[in-house]
């Protein structure tokens, strides 16, 4: 049975307990109460198969990780080319930060130390990490897994023993739940008395009623995904947001020009009922015409360096919340949204995705550096990582299947899918950016791709399928923002999908 204390509707798995204690662990909440399939597409072996035995024996035509390395320097800007030595720094507003210090030094960061989620999930953790990242409070970062896909650490339980997250230590004092959390940044002095003072709402008496409103939105949205049969409440509840952001004349924001506390409330439930409307009931919020003014405010927020850092996609909501929830109810009106998100998006040639928008800050050339910069700077992680297709899930399972800690690598695997990342990483960076897109013959990337294809013909038998379900293992976890962004992401699982498809 799972317990669950950091997720954040425990209530709502009371829906699928029955499930879970027959054993049904991929399972998704169905319509009228039948359930669906989870949406991996790579067979899980139990105790072991394809795990023993020596090397795969492969020939190798990739370029080298040196060599790679070049080619990616060649190409990159200034920034690109510090963002390591900046993120170590805690210069950088990214999902990998285990330090920000803004224009302070390391030492600022001791007053806070944030406890949050591993793999960038929670909404409670993300409201917390939005209101740090605006006052521009030096701060740390620990990671602890969620109880959906793995366990707490012991030093952790002794500073919070239900589990929950996300915790902080501010000032030495123990705070176990976002709403302590923010209530103590708020009284903290940020960046300037400026800011500080925008973002505490409560001197506008209209803040009550916005994060009820909030509160109404989130209570509706979980009645109609976890549910279904709420889309009326829903709807109405909606409306009132639309129609709230819609009379603010001076601004895009709960309170016009002035981006406060109750904007950062919205954003990581509204964020995810975007995603999980889409994906389970084909319902767009970000439909322009149907809902401008919630368009807007999305065009505001993404205009932010600290919402940009924390923002997912629409894949890595629609598989993160179920193990969260215990479920989400599938309906199909959704089909089509389904079949984009979970790949359609993905495949090369890349088209017009009519379902989530790309991110326009992040070009294609900066978006293919991005994903080829990851791979290089963590190579022998994610070999490990994508091997584990040809191993065992982990024991005890998790009942996030797309994030499990206990899974163990395929020793015999490594090095092949070494060979093979490397030939990821030379069809992103390979000739004009936008031609890769287009997956045209651009001479460069025509090059990457025969020598990719002359180390996929050496492989013998069954090897080839085998390697095919590593691909796509790593494919199907590449998490935003924890790894990447959207767009970086979106080009990466593109070009394993190339490969994928050959094999």
């Amino acid at each position: 049975m799972l317990v669950n204390t950091d997720v954040f509707m425990v209530r709502h798995r009371l829906f699928v307990t029955l499930l879970a204690a027959i054993g049904v662990r991929k399972a998704f909440v169905g319509p009228r109460g039948t359930v669906t399939a989870a949406p991996s597409r790579v067979p899980m072996r139990f105790f072991g198969g394809g795990g023993g035995g020596g090397a795969v024996a492969v020939e190798d035509h990739a370029p080298s990780w040196a060599d790679l390395q070049a080619a990616l320097e060649a190409k990159s800007s200034k920034e690109e080319k510090e963002f390591r030595s900046k993120l170590s720094k805690g210069q950088v507003a990214n999902a990998m930060a285990n330090l920000r210090v803004f224009d302070k030094d390391s030492d600022s960061a001791k007053r806070v130390t944030l406890y949050r989620d591993t793999a960038s999930w929670c909404p409670y953790c993300h409201k917390v990490w939005l209101l740090l990242e605006e006052k521009q409070i030096p701060y740390n970062v620990k990671r602890v897994n969620m109880a959906c896909y793995g366990n707490k650490p012991p030093e952790f339980l002794a500073l919070q023993p239900n589990g929950q997250i996300p915790v902080a230590v501010i000032d030495g004092e123990v705070l176990r739940s976002s709403d302590a959390i923010i209530e103590r940044i708020l009284r903290m002095n940020g960046a300037s008395s400026e800011v500080d003072q925008s973002l505490d709402p409560f001197d506008d008496a209209q803040s009550t009623n916005l994060l009820r409103l909030e509160r109404q939105l989130f209570s509706a949205w979980l009645g109609w995904l976890c549910r279904g049969g709420g889309r009326p409440d829903f709807e109405r509840t909606l409306r009132k947001v639309e129609d709230t952001l819609s009379s603010r004349s001076s601004g895009p924001y709960f309170l016009g020009d002035r981006f406060s506390l109750v904007d950062i409330m919205y954003a990581p439930f509204i964020e995810r009922a975007v995603a999980s409307l889409a994906y389970f009931k084909g319902y767009n919020i970000r439909d322009r015409a149907a809902f401008p003014a919630i368009n807007a405010w999305f065009d505001a927020m993404e205009s932010r360096a600290s919402y940009r850092a924390a923002k997912s996609d629409y894949y890595t909501h629609a598989h993160d919340l179920p193990p969260q929830l215990g479920g989400c109810n599938a309906e199909a009106g959704g089909k089509a949204a389904r079949d984009d998100i979970d790949g359609h998006a993905w495949k090369l040639p890349l088209q017009a995705d009519p379902i989530e928008p790309e991110w326009s800050w992040i070009s294609s050339a900066e978006a293919r550096r991005e994903a080829a910069e990851r791979l290089i700077n963590n190579h022998e992680a994610v070999a490990r990582f994508a091997s584990r297709a040809r191993s065992g899930p982990g024991f005890p399972p998790a009942w996030a299947e797309l994030s499990d800690p206990n899974a163990k690598p395929a020793e015999k695997w490594i090095s092949t899918m070494d060979v093979f990342l490397r030939h990821t990483v030379d069809m992103l960076l390979a000739g004009d950016a936008a031609a890769a897109d287009r997956d045209d013959a651009d001479p460069l990337r025509s090059a990457s791709w025969e020598a990719a294809q002359k180390s996929m013909q050496s492989l013998k038998g069954e090897d080839r399928s085998d390697l095919a379900e590593c691909l796509q293992y790593l494919q199907q976890r590449v998490g935003v923002p924890r790894d990447m962004s959207l767009n970086a992401a979106r080009r990466l699982r593109g070009e394993l999908g190339k490969l994928i498809a050959a094999l």
